[in-house]
């Protein structure tokens, strides 16, 4: 896959879930910093190479969409050189004409013609229904206004009748992927995408750090051994089965750790523990695949994992 103007996507993506303030549509704006601090920090990642990325009108209640387009216009990136998502969650839409003003809204914030790809989740689907949010993803390939469609929070099911609706129009899954979580994996997502030619799209790849914060032995092994930090070890892990970790901060240093991660090479052996490890005495909450909650119920996981230890320190 590449950007317009002919580049390749690069393996570690922007993240910006939480740019102008944590919080979709339907919640209140918490965590929030100064324009510039997010300014700075994009104009430094986009200049420094990431040039793909996910972004929704409902991040930060629109600021996240602005706060990116200001950012690209300081670096002096050019938006072709760039593979830019617009996502579509149900909690942010009442129904398919806020769908299409956000689409339209989409365009004139970054000022221009086309999205890159346009994503929509499985809960979005059953809430709107197949036939009609297909037909609106059709509408906007066949106008030029998106390039090819994603799906995200999806059970393998719902990944093949997506690709059989649109075939090698369909661009990615985005999807959740940490250290401790596995849900995705052990249900044969990636596995399904890996099949379809689909490229595997990750969110959350460090569940906002927390992976960093619990004594994890298997990575202070692999840290030590590999004189790297704990994230570039998961992230370079991600990058090595071909999976796009999506991350953003907004200290510069941690930038640099996070896209230097790719800069190493582990062993063989040593990426088959980091895939098949999987945490003792956890216990998680079930999911339900098929229906409309998936995504409710990935988020949690991510953010619940600590609660679902049976023992102290059993990670």
């Amino acid at each position: 896959m590449k950007t317009t103007s002919g580049r390749h996507l690069s393996k570690i993506g922007i993240g910006t879930y939480g740019i102008g303030g944590r919080g979709h549509r339907d919640l209140q704006i918490t965590e929030r910093q100064e324009d510039q601090v997010y300014i700075d920090a994009l104009v430094y990642t986009l200049q420094q190479g990431s040039n793909f990325t996910e972004i929704s009108l409902g991040y930060g209640h629109g600021k996240a969409l602005s706060l990116f387009k200001r950012a690209l216009d300081e670096s002096a990136i050019n938006r072709s050189d760039l593979f830019i998502t617009h996502s579509f969650y149900p909690r942010d839409l009442e129904s398919l004409d806020t769908m299409r003003a956000d689409a339209n809204d989409f365009y004139r914030v970054m000022q221009t013609d086309y999205a890159d790809s346009t994503l929509v989740t499985q809960g979005l689907l059953l809430r709107f229904g197949e036939a009609p949010v297909y037909a609106f993803l059709r509408e906007l390939l066949e106008s030029g206004k998106t390039r090819y469609v994603s799906l995200s929070n999806a059970s393998p099911n719902w990944i093949r009748k997506f690709h059989q609706a649109f075939g090698d129009r369909f661009f990615a899954h985005e999807g959740h992927l940490s250290f401790e979580i596995r849900a995705l994996q052990d249900k044969g997502v990636f596995a399904t995408c890996d099949e379809l030619g689909v490229t595997n799209i990750i969110w959350r790849p460090l569940r906002r750090n927390l992976t960093l914060q619990n004594d994890q032995p298997l990575l202070s092994e692999l840290s030590a051994k590999y004189q790297k930090l704990p994230s570039q070890v998961v992230l370079n892990w991600m990058c090595s089965l071909g999976y796009r970790p999506m991350v953003f901060s907004t200290n510069m240093a941690h930038i640099d750790q996070n896209l230097s991660a790719i800069n190493f090479e582990m062993s063989a052996d040593d990426y088959k523990r980091m895939t098949d490890f999987r945490p003792e005495n956890y216990n998680p909450p079930a999911v339900d695949w098929e229906g409309a909650n998936i995504e409710d119920d990935i988020v949690l996981l991510g953010k619940n994992f600590e609660k679902h230890i049976t023992k102290t320190g059993a990670v």
